[in-house]
């Protein structure tokens, strides 16, 4: 019997799963990821803790499968998917030189701010208008601005998973690679016509080439299991380990997009809209807040919008708000109390804006509007819910502005696993929202992706459609979807002028 590690590295947590190469799912496991919170809007984490919580997942999948009957000698292929946007700076010897900026932080303002002075690129050949404090390049620049001592020492800049990829080969910074999801990761500075880095992007940028790593296949196998990573994940050494793919791209493949058209809700922490296209459009480029990105599978690409802390926001809800933090179990307990809760959450409209808005409203935090006296956790919950379906109906009404007939939304990632938040997409968007007869996610498509590296199969699109079929569709109600439309035109008017003021108002408060 042969088997296959496939590892995310998400947001909140790594999850870990063993697979036949049937598909089957062997063994699981998952290990979380802590947040430090040095300032307002200001979120790091720490490399070294994300590192223990994938060997400690992955001892734990190993351990759950070798009780099963399937012993670690099995496993002939590893690949990572990982976050694309937070970069990893490394030194010579694939350490880090500090904790992790991701996409949830927005110290870069001034950065982003500098960066709209240059002649934009980015549209033309990055295929987005965007900047943000998310981009790779603003987050280098705010280290070079504010910790020169720090930015001397850097050899190269990684994602994610690469980074944890080299870690468990033991390699060093003159092996430094990343594949062509995660190079679209950075947003701006790279080609999309010649899937490289940009010279002229970099060069305008102020980006030393030689911290670029290089850019090879998802399918390269980059090295084997170091000994020292056999040790603390009971694997044997030297298993062909794949370059892997960003976590939004296997989310994706595994949800079942792969044809042009065809749009998915990646439910993670942050809550992405992806829609596959032919290639770059220049109308969708230029909408704020858009991204185009490329798919795991060779030619394809896709345009996403997202929310930057969408599952992040309900997480907040259970750990802050109700004090109850790691009680999964509460999601589904929320979920059934809200069921009973009539569209609109009794007037009151949640804005999921716990990271900040997108560019066009970069001031934008985290705001309940129409609290009363009677508003409880269910209405909150409700609203919680609602909000990101809201954001969602804009992306979609922009890619079927250009012509694109989205029949249904594919879903996937943790959130999928809400049927109340299926519906309500489904309700508010008038679109069927669609889940795969298994939720494994970007995991899966990993587990697949270590297959092919490992060169047991030809075809990574068609052995993920080999383990993956289509399941049931929620589908929008006329009267809720209704309800919904005359709810999301307010909401609009109060984010087009009155909030925008609010939001700097109050940004200028927390400054």
């Amino acid at each position: 019997m042969s088997a296959y590690l496939g590892i995310d590295v998400g947001t909140q947590g790594t999850k870990a799963g063993i697979y036949a190469a049937d598909g089957t799912l062997i063994a699981h496991a998952y290990g979380e990821h802590s947040f430090t919170y040095p300032g307002p809007g200001w979120v790091e984490m720490d490399p070294w803790q994300i590192e223990e919580a994938v060997t400690g997942a992955v001892a734990e999948a190993v351990r759950e499968a070798s009780a099963r009957g399937v012993p670690p000698a099995t496993i002939r292929g590893i690949a990572l998917s990982g976050i694309v946007c937070g970069p990893v700076l490394v030194d010579e010897r694939w350490e880090p030189v500090r904790p992790i900026i991701p996409y949830l932080d927005m110290r870069a303002r001034d950065e982003v701010a500098a960066m709209r002075t240059l002649d934009p690129i980015w549209i033309e050949e990055s295929g987005t208008d965007s900047l943000d404090t998310y981009v790779a390049p603003a987050t280098l620049a705010w280290v070079k601005d504010h910790e020169p001592a720090v930015h001397a020492r850097i050899a190269k800049i990684l994602s994610l998973a690469p980074y944890i990829a080299g870690r468990l080969a033991g390699l060093h910074a003159e092996s430094a690679f990343t594949d062509p999801t995660h190079l679209s990761g950075w947003i701006i500075g790279w080609d999309a016509a010649r899937v490289a880095f940009s010279e002229r992007q970099i060069l305008a940028l102020g980006i030393d080439p030689a911290i670029l790593p290089s850019v090879v296949p998802s399918t390269a196998v980059i090295g084997g299991l170091s000994a020292e990573a056999a040790r603390r994940t009971g694997l044997p050494a030297g298993i062909p380990i794949a370059a892997g793919a960003g976590d939004i791209m296997q989310s994706n493949l595994a949800a079942g997009q792969r044809q042009v058209g065809q749009a998915t809700d990646v439910a993670g922490t942050a809550s992405l809209i992806t829609l596959t296209v032919p290639g770059l459009d220049p109308v969708i480029s230029r909408i704020p807040g858009m991204l185009y990105s490329l798919g795991t599978l060779p030619g394809t690409g896709f345009y996403w919008g997202y929310v930057r802390a969408g599952g992040l926001s309900l997480r907040w809800f259970r750990d802050q708000i109700l004090g109850r933090p790691g009680e999964d179990a509460l999601y589904r307990e929320l979920d059934a109390r809200a069921a009973a809760i009539a569209p609109g959450a009794q007037g009151v409209l949640f804005l999921p804006y716990l990271s900040g808005g997108g560019p066009e409203i970069g001031n934008a935090q985290g705001t309940w509007l129409g609290l009363a006296a009677g508003t409880d956790t269910d209405v909150l919950w409700r609203s919680l819910l609602e909000s990101i379906a809201f954001e969602y109906d804009g992306f979609l009404r922009a890619f079927r502005s250009r012509g694109f007939a989205i029949e249904e939304v594919l879903a996937v990632g943790g959130g999928s696993r809400s049927p109340l938040w299926n519906g309500i997409k489904a309700d508010v968007t008038g679109i069927p929202w669609r889940v795969p007869a298994r939720q494994d996610g970007a995991v899966l498509a990993n587990a697949a992706l270590a297959m092919v590296a490992a060169g047991d199969a030809p075809d990574l699109g068609a052995l993920v459609a080999q383990w993956v079929t289509m399941g049931e569709a929620a589908r929008p109600d006329p009267e809720r979807h209704a309800i919904y439309t005359r709810i999301a035109a307010a909401r609009g008017r109060l984010l087009d002028a009155p909030l925008r003021t609010v939001f700097d108002e109050m940004h200028a408060l927390r400054a």
